[in-house]
Formats: C-alpha cells, structure tokens, sequence
C-alpha cells in the first residue's frame, strides 16, 4: 500500500545538487518534528542538480492527520522514484510529483499543488 499524506503536508526542502542523492526534510500535520529524507537517485530532468522548497497550508483536522499520520517513519531513507515540478520542461506529468520508495513505509507519494513548490536554481545545476 502506498501512503499518499499530501493533504498533510505543511512545508519542506529537498537538495539534489549531489548527483545521485536526494536529501532534504518535509514536516507534516500529525507528525511532531521534521522527517528526514534521504534517497539514493535524482531528480527528473526538469529540476535535477537543483533544490525544491515546499509550503503548503493544513485546513483538516488535528486528530484527523495524528490518526491517518500513524506509522509514517520520521526517517525516510530509500530510493527516489518519480520527482519533478510538472512545469514546461517536465516530459512525465504536468503537475508536482514527488515519489519515494523507503525502507519503512515503503512507496509514498506526494502531489502538492504548483503554487505550493518552488524550484530554487543553483550555480551547480545539470
């Protein structure tokens, strides 16, 4: 089963100016604290070699997001799956997608809307 916490997600930052390596942090209604991303992979080419920045609004339910929030580990360390800004360039999808294969809950998906990221440019960037 693949988690899907997008309706909880409140802000985050993922770097992938290190090719081969996504690393970054997502804080989430329901979870105290940041969870810690780190996975093996890159970006698609749309965004690779750059950072992601993340902000997003919860209008739910406290108890709600602790309840459906559950289980989700605090450290996501795995693999990159599908991660692009589903802007112009992108090839797969025209919207935000942000998909990770990790060793505690296995594949989770993000979908947040194209107001809530910005794709930051670096010096570096492929």
């Amino acid at each position: 089963m693949a988690w899907h916490p997008t309706d909880y997600l409140l802000e985050g930052e993922l770097d992938n100016t290190v090719p081969g390596s996504i690393v970054g942090w997502l804080r989430f209604a329901g979870i105290q604290g940041k969870v810690e991303l780190k996975l093996v992979g890159d970006f698609l080419t749309d965004i690779k070699g750059r950072k992601l920045a993340i902000q997003a609004k919860f209008i739910g339910s406290k108890r709600k997001a602790v309840r459906d929030m559950d289980g989700f580990a605090r450290r996501q360390h795995g693999r990159a799956g599908l991660i692009t800004s589903g802007g112009p360039n992108s090839k797969n999808v025209d919207y935000p997608y942000i998909e990770w294969y990790g060793d505690r809950n296995d594949r989770v998906v993000l979908m947040p809307g194209p107001e809530q990221i910005a794709v930051i440019e670096t010096d570096d960037a492929n």
